[in-house]
């Protein structure tokens, strides 16, 4: 009996063991398949990479890059009307291996579109999957989300956009559910002629800008935003004047120097003058993904939309020229810009080229209620928005709807060879400059003659490279391959 007792009292005891090793299983595994149930939701919102593999167009040998301005629609482009307006553009587009643009609008699905349409507040337009149809029949490989117009619909808005494009099979740059994802990259095709995008803006709300996920504080969903601040000097009557009038109050009491009006810090010095600073973080953050994505890629691309200072000026703020050359250092070799609807001039440098501005590509603006534009539409001049009281808006004016230069732009494709830029090619394209402004916003091939004075605008802002650029049967080609 003692024995039986023993033998008993074991299988109890390992029967006891094996129920208790069993229960901790299944805590384990209920515990594990909810972290992978946790991290499956989490990839599903956070995640906007496309799943799909990108590849270039052409023998994936030689690399051609078509980057264009804005693209906003106040309808969808059917085919047919596509294949009666765009006359040729399209062509020029899918013949590169790569065809670029920003989306400066949302797209929504049906429901959210109507419920958006009984809004009593005039609201910037938005597009629907249609608009993702005729961007992929435009031949357009990679949009940039990176803009002051990406969340003009709330973050859902945002969502909605990422996911059409998605579902057509268009990569997309510049937002997502935090800013690992909105700095993130797209690669696409495969070497040795591998293409890297990245997308960002100067221009936004501060609002619809992305931050960091870290640890378990999730980050918020947004867009990829170069941030930068204003460093104002005044001359020292201005000063004077400042000080004694009491709207200003001095920041410390050891800088009689220095002074703060509404939240911006007022220097004295012999003149008056704004510089615009990037912000650090902001600035060295893109950067490390552009040399990160330089080691995985031959050809690195940033898409740059930004209004600054402001839509009535030719030429970019000193920070943006600064970053857009900090860019090539760090490894991109082409810098496409957009924002102000109008062309800027084009940079040779260290080998990289810069694109300031293309202007608008697709730019369907009749219709669109003023009060809906943001500040950066309205044309609002930035250096005079920092000075606060001290500039008057009133003494200028945003440009005329009528204004050629919102409707006159180019389509820049450049040309690599090796990873090396080996030639640049400028259509000029009409956006129906000559029409009644209802009907203006989309593109066609320029005439010879507007053609020639789109090309001899571009010379004018672009001195370094006016003397080598050549003009044959309406359009501009600048050749690097004899500065090897």
């Amino acid at each position: 009996m003692p024995g039986c007792i023993l033998v008993h009292s074991a299988g109890i005891s390992d029967l006891t063991r094996e129920r208790t090793i069993t229960k901790k299983n299944r805590i384990f595994l209920s515990g594990a398949l909810v972290l992978s149930l946790a991290f499956l939701w989490w990839g599903v919102r956070v995640s906007k990479r496309p799943k799909f593999s990108v590849q270039l167009r052409g023998d994936g040998i030689a690399l051609s890059i078509a980057g264009t301005g804005d693209w906003l629609t106040r309808d969808a482009i059917t085919r047919e009307r596509a294949d009666r307006s765009f006359a040729g553009i399209s062509e020029i587009v899918k013949n590169a291996s790569l065809g670029l643009t920003t989306l400066e609008e949302d797209l929504l699905d049906k429901e959210s579109a109507s419920t958006r349409g009984g809004s009593e507040s005039p609201r910037w337009p938005h597009g629907t999957k249609r608009d993702a149809e005729s961007l992929r029949r435009c031949g357009f490989t990679v949009v940039s989300l990176a803009n002051n117009h990406a969340a003009d619909y709330g973050i859902e808005g945002m969502r909605q956009t990422g996911e059409i494009l998605d579902h057509e099979g268009i990569p997309h740059v510049g937002s997502g559910e935090d800013l690992q994802h909105a700095n993130g990259q797209v690669y696409v095709g495969s070497k040795p002629s591998r293409g890297a995008v990245i997308a960002a803006t100067t221009s936004a709300e501060p609002q619809s800008r992305a931050t960091y996920t870290q640890g378990e504080i999730l980050g918020r969903p947004g867009v990829n935003v170069l941030r930068y601040s204003p460093k104002v000097t005044v001359d020292p009557s201005t000063f004077a004047t400042l000080k004694r009038s009491g709207i200003a109050v001095h920041s410390n009491a050891s800088d009689p120097d220095q002074l703060i009006l509404s939240g911006t810090v007022i220097n004295k010095g012999s003149k008056t003058i704004v510089e615009f600073l990037a912000n650090e973080q902001d600035r060295d953050g893109i950067l490390a993904q552009i040399k990160n994505a330089r080691s995985n890629a031959d050809v690195v691309v940033v898409m740059l939309h930004s209004h600054e200072p402001g839509d009535r000026s030719e030429t970019p703020a000193e920070f943006v020229q600064r970053f857009a050359r900090a860019s090539i250092d760090a490894g991109a070799s082409l810098v496409v810009g957009d924002g102000p609807h109008r062309l800027r001039g084009i940079e040779s440098y260290r080998g990289g080229v810069i694109f300031y501005s293309l202007g608008n590509f697709v730019f369907e603006s009749g219709g669109i209620d003023p009060s809906a534009a943001d500040q950066y539409d309205r044309g609002t001049d930035l250096y005079e928005l920092a000075l606060g009281s001290l500039g008057d808006s009133q003494t200028q004016s945003a440009p005329k709807a009528e204004e050629a230069v919102w409707w006159e732009s180019v389509i820049a494709t450049t040309s690599f060879e090796h990873g090396v830029v080996n030639s640049i090619q400028l259509q000029p394209i009409d956006l129906g400059v000559n029409l009644p402004l209802a009907q203006r916003g989309t593109p066609r091939l320029a005439d010879p003659l507007l053609g020639g004075e789109i090309l001899r605008r571009l010379v004018r802002l672009s001195p370094a490279l006016g003397a080598a650029m050549r003009v044959e049967n309406g359009t501009g080609f600048v050749d690097f391959s004899q500065n090897r």
